[in-house]
């Protein structure tokens, strides 16, 4: 302002990208169409010192269960339960208008600082269902209608191989006290298993992930198959192959559909060749034999999967890791192809909110170079005229002077 000094305002801080684990969500499928997402960007400053407007934040919502990884395949966290968020783009800081560097000796000064540029990156989601006890067993077994018997879900279910190709979740109800609270717990029918799954082969790998976040298994065996025994050692062999410890899991044995002769006969034979401890039980989700004897099964299962996680967590200690980054208040000098590229958050802060077209702000950060010492560096490493200094965002040539 013409006799009247500075009076540029700060701009906005722009908005970030958050994720949000939402009750209900069972799927990932809107992220499979729409893949790029921008936060609001911040406000710019205005005249009389006045604040550019923050940039709204953007939240994706995502199922309990999903799982974030960069685009390099590292883990960056998991969304667990309904309602916990995970910041996983930072927008930038706002710049500073001139006002904050005017001083007793500098009072017009027409520096300024650039905003911060925003978080950009590719991450990957995944979803590995979270339930208390996962059914698993071979195409066809017979693992959807008991899912529909034991609750009130509505999977989709047919007389042939893979009709279920996500997990279908539903919700038991038991307690034979009727006077205490009732039990409740998550059961999620997986897809079926087939030799080679944890190879991958019939999206194996795409199945035996919802394995992963199960408290206790179910294994369901198909009373009508021709070798019922071997095609469920099948299974479990591609659980054991997958990850040993699931067969560590507690697990309790069914034979489905005893309302069929044949396999009322074949029970018997099948129950002591499985050789499961406790026994394999015999039901039928159509007439509803067995269901109960299930039910009191599922929750003998459920209590020892709970002592085991609290013998897991007895006596451990929390460990926390510091780790040093060199970077943080440093810098680093490294060749690179066509010249040098200096490396260190303080020195690509100052680049990225430098306005190199601002003869004032060039000179101010030029003096910076020179303060850390990293202009006699480069120097000192054979910069000549002409050569690329990369900082940051920025891409400079190096001149004469």
């Amino acid at each position: 302002m013409p006799r009247g000094g500075p009076d540029g305002g700060d701009g906005g801080r722009g908005g970030n990208i958050v994720l949000v684990a939402e009750a209900g969500m069972t799927t990932l499928w809107d992220y499979r169409q729409a893949r790029h997402f921008r936060a609001e960007p911040g406000g710019r400053g205005g005249r009389r010192r006045s604040h550019g407007r923050n940039g709204a934040d953007l939240v994706l919502r995502v199922p309990p269960g999903t799982v974030v990884r960069s685009e390099h395949g590292e883990t960056v966290g998991e969304l667990l339960a309904a309602g916990e968020r995970m910041v996983v783009a930072r927008g930038g800081r706002g710049g500073r208008g001139n006002v904050h560097f005017a001083s007793p000796t500098h009072r017009a000064p027409r520096h300024y600082e650039k905003g911060d540029p925003g978080e950009e990156r590719w991450i990957e989601l995944e979803l590995k269902t979270i339930a208390d006890v996962g059914l698993i067993g071979a195409p066809n077994a017979g693992k959807s209608t008991l899912l529909a018997a034991l609750t009130e879900a509505a999977p989709r279910i047919g007389p042939y191989p893979f009709t279920t190709t996500t997990p279908n979740l539903g919700v038991f109800v038991s307690g034979d006290d009727a006077d205490a609270e009732p039990r409740t717990a998550l059961l999620a029918d997986v897809p079926g298993l087939i030799a080679g799954a944890h190879a991958g082969h019939g999206l194996g790998h795409a199945f035996l992930r919802h394995v992963e976040r199960t408290r206790a298994l179910l294994g369901v065996v198909n009373g009508t198959a021709e070798d019922p025994v071997a095609e469920w050692r099948s299974v479990a062999e591609e659980l054991r192959l997958h990850d040993p410890e699931l067969l560590q899991r507690p697990m309790r044995l069914v034979v489905t559909k005893l309302d069929l002769p044949e396999v009322q006969e074949r029970f018997p034979a099948i129950r002591r060749e499985l050789a499961a401890d406790p026994p394999a039980i015999g039901v039928s989700a159509h007439d509803g034999t067995g269901l109960a004897e299930l039910g009191r099964a599922l929750g003998e299962a459920l209590d020892e999967a709970q002592r085991s996680e609290t013998q897991q967590t007895a006596g451990r200690e929390e460990v926390h890791v510091f780790r040093f980054d060199p970077l943080a208040e440093g810098w680093q000098v490294r060749a690179e192809a066509g010249g040098f590229r200096v490396q260190g958050r303080r020195i690509e802060e100052a680049a990225n909110r430098t306005d190199f077209e601002n003869e004032e702000s060039r000179e101010r950060f030029e003096r910076l170079l020179a303060r850390l010492g990293i202009e006699a560096e480069l120097r000192r490493i054979g910069v000549q005229a002409g050569m690329m200094v990369r900082i940051g965002q920025a891409e400079l040539e190096w001149g004469e002077e």
